[in-house]
């Protein structure tokens, strides 16, 4: 028996109806939610597994409650496990939607690398601004806290090392998946961008005030940003530069906790704001004048 082959994907459609192909029907989202739910859960408890089973290996500290003693442990497979989210959401797009896991990358089926990297050095010089803005301010590092160049260059080199997969695999669910299984139902993306943003913000269980109007900002802007620019890679780069500059100034103070509680001024969350729209405001020209495709060919 041949191979059966995905729907052919009309030219001109945008990023967030990709997932509204001939083989789209409506109860096909529904079924994506449950398979991405529980692949989700399979991958983060078979790396979660597996990070366990390497530590007993190599005689890492371990707590009967926690499963780790050492915080660096525990930083490092916090974000793995979350990274388990990216291949539950490839396979779910190519399974239940019958349709090239590429899709959610962008209208032309793949990461475009070269634009992602130019969107990359932008991020960098967002958070350059923030941590100037910072310095102007008065704020001040707190030396007594350092915890010397060996701890702090092993979580920074863990960081880069882990974070990008972190990252991704939240754009890919929420500007990616979600944003397009909903488009899938009713064309038009924005009551979708809406739903993800509220579950992107509620998935990392903040809760002061400030930083979840932060958050949901962040969450938009990215969603604007995939719609505008025809995929994620904006989206991508942001987060990714977002995420591996919080983990080198929190590694000042010793290893990151990734409890996500306390409160913040509205000096602190004000300037993120800012730098996050002036970055989709910025990107969005960008991918104009460089003609970067947003639909597909």
């Amino acid at each position: 028996m041949p191979l059966q082959r995905e729907p052919a994907i009309a030219a001109g459609t945008p990023y967030h109806l990709l997932a509204r192909t001939p083989a789209h029907r409506w109860w096909r989202p529904l079924v994506g939610v449950l398979l991405v739910t529980a692949l989700s859960v399979l991958f983060a408890v078979l790396l979660y597994g597996a990070a366990l089973g390497f530590a007993a290996v190599v005689g890492a500290r371990t707590d009967p409650e926690l499963g780790f003693a050492d915080p660096l442990w525990m930083f490092v497979v916090g974000f793995v496990t979350v990274a388990g989210l990216l291949p539950a959401v490839l396979l779910t797009a190519r399974i239940v939607q019958r349709r090239p896991a590429g899709t959610l990358s962008s209208v032309q089926g793949r990461l475009r690398w070269r634009w992602m990297l130019e969107c990359a050095r932008w991020a960098v010089l967002c958070q350059v601004l923030v941590l100037a803005v910072g310095l102007v301010r008065g704020d001040q590092w707190a030396g007594a806290t350092w915890p010397g160049w060996r701890t702090y260059l092993t979580v920074l080199a863990l960081a880069v090392l882990v974070v990008p997969f972190q990252a991704a695999a939240e754009e890919y669910l929420f500007r990616g998946w979600f944003l397009q299984a909903f488009a899938s139902w009713i064309r038009t993306p924005w009551p979708g961008a809406v739903v993800a943003s509220i579950m992107f913000v509620a998935l990392h269980d903040y809760s002061d005030p400030l930083v979840i109007v932060d958050l949901f900002v962040f969450a938009m802007a990215l969603c604007w940003l995939s719609i505008r620019t025809g995929g994620l890679e904006a989206a991508v780069a942001l987060h990714v530069v977002n995420n591996v500059a919080s983990a080198a100034f929190e590694a000042t103070r010793g290893v990151p906790n990734l409890d996500q509680s306390g409160a913040y001024s509205l000096w602190e969350v004000l300037p993120t704001i800012a730098v996050t729209l002036a970055y989709a405001w910025w990107i969005d020209r960008r991918a104009a004048r460089s003609g970067i495709a947003t639909t597909t060919a």
